[in-house]
């Protein structure tokens, strides 16, 4: 293909990654199960190439719960060397479904030997969809739109007597925009729509022993049926967000709150190229009534050059963090308990050592990876082309730190992800941070670091705006 000067190209590819139908799974304090029972929805990767002639990136969009920083690691090795990309081009990203395999072993045994090998053809698969993926690169043009959705709350809801608890909050921020940027060739067809929204993917929760994609793996399919092309799903700053039918075992919820997210999504692209935005008068028409003729105008943004920043930014940690030792014995003691309880079939029990196998498996994560340490740092990845920035980081933030990152961007497109090129822990903003509960708790982050993340970001952005 001769490519042109500031000209985008794009092109995409796709893998199914279903997992072994029996593999270790959820991984919710609350379920009873270890194993999944089979696959209610196929689990995808789509792979976005995008290229101005000089520079070229993949974005990988993964039906997974987490990424560690390990497997992240893995899967962007693996489609460097099969593209000869530098793996700081390559961004992969989690939809964040918490019905799929499990990413660590935790209190889980049956089924877990699965999860590596399944993780190599993963990675394998995210190769292939990336080589397709710029073996079709087209030349396209871009448009861009918001909407809302209302399929997301604040989680962060408390009882009377102060307890707090995942659930709904109405009173808390929540981010019911939805951002789209539709992707078409120079003929109209489209080619890709990405989408950005913040709500964690916990529809189905302890009880349901599927594998789904949760909503996102529902709002794709419903967007590729209206659009064609392929959809691609940037979780947003999902912290502190949830579902407001969350926590259930019914499939069929998941897919009809991904269908009210992705009929959004197609009224948005759709009206970018059917409603005009500046309809320029051209003649009047005689008929039975004059009639006015005008020339409809949909402009595209700009898409070049296509820019690429990954780096870390350094963030401070909190005080008292867990010990290594503490944590390690008291996951073993109570992965005893639950073998015993099991050998007694006792029911409350059995509840009672999974929870608190889970809690321990937490606290000894944060202490192997943070442990002795007053500051860590955050994967930051930045795609930009043209008018339009796609952030991500390896960590789940709050939302209010998404909507004040696309508030103040200089480019007036902005889309906040968590989730990306690894998973660290929930980011909390200082006003949250004080107030407690699961997500502040289990952060190993100091209370200013939300500020500190924030402001290093729309550095970057400035800075990339910027340049010539």
């Amino acid at each position: 293909m001769n490519i042109t000067q500031n000209q985008l190209l794009a092109g995409t590819g796709r893998r199914c990654i279903n997992p072994p139908p029996n593999i270790a799974h959820g991984g919710w304090g609350a379920q009873k199960h270890e194993q999944a029972e089979g696959i209610d929805m196929d689990l995808w990767v789509t792979v976005l190439a995008l290229s101005d002639g000089q520079t070229a990136t993949l974005l990988l969009d993964i039906d997974i719960q987490i990424l560690t920083n390990d497997r992240a690691d893995q899967i962007r090795a693996a489609v460097s060397a099969a593209t000869g990309l530098a793996v700081g081009n390559i961004r992969a990203s989690a939809t964040h479904t918490h019905s799929g395999p499990v990413p660590y072993k935790s209190w889980i045994e049956r089924g877990f030997e699965m999860v590596g090998p399944w993780f190599e053809r993963v990675a394998d698969w995210a190769s292939e969809a990336a080589r397709e993926a710029l073996d079709n690169l087209h030349a396209v043009q871009v448009r861009a739109g918001r909407g809302e959705c209302r399929i997301n709350a604040n989680r962060r809801a408390a009882t009377a007597t102060g307890e707090r608890f995942l659930g709904i909050n109405p009173a808390g921020t929540c981010d019911h925009e939805v951002l789209v940027v539709k992707i078409d060739s120079r003929n109209g067809i489209c080619l890709a729509t990405l989408v950005n929204f913040a709500c964690h993917p916990t529809v189905m929760g302890p009880l349901n022993r599927l594998i789904t994609p949760d909503y996102p793996g529902a709002m794709k399919r419903v967007v590729e049926e209206a659009l064609g092309g392929r959809c691609f799903f940037l979780q947003g700053a999902a912290g502190d967000q949830g579902p407001v039918q969350g926590f259930i075992a019914d499939a069929k919820i998941y897919r009809q709150l991904g269908a009210v997210l992705g009929h959004e999504v197609a009224r948005v692209a759709i009206s970018l190229t059917s409603v005009p935005t500046n309809p320029i008068f051209r003649e009047v028409v005689p008929s039975g009534a004059p009639l006015g003729m005008y020339d409809a105008d949909f402009p595209a943004l700009n898409g070049v050059p296509v820019r690429v920043v990954d780096r870390e930014i350094v963030v401070p940690l909190r005080n008292g963090l867990p010990e290594k030792q503490a944590a390690s014995e008291k996951l073993a003691q109570w992965k005893t308990k639950l073998n015993d309880a099991r050998e007694r079939n006792d029911a409350a029990a059995i509840t009672e050592a999974i929870y608190m196998a889970r809690r321990a498996d937490i606290q000894l994560r944060m202490a192997d990876d943070f442990g002795g340490k007053t500051s860590a740092g955050v994967r930051t990845h930045i795609i930009a082309f043209g008018d339009m920035a796609f952030v991500g980081c390896n960590i789940e933030p709050f939302a209010e730190i998404g909507i004040a990152i696309k508030r103040k961007s200089p480019f007036p497109i902005t889309f906040m992800s968590g989730y990306t090129n690894g998973r660290m822990a929930y980011l909390p903003t200082a006003e949250e941070w004080s107030k407690g509960g699961y997500e502040v708790d289990n952060s190993p982050f100091g209370q200013d670091a939300a500020k500190v993340l924030e402001r290093e970001i729309l550095i970057a952005l400035d800075s990339m705006r910027g340049e010539k």
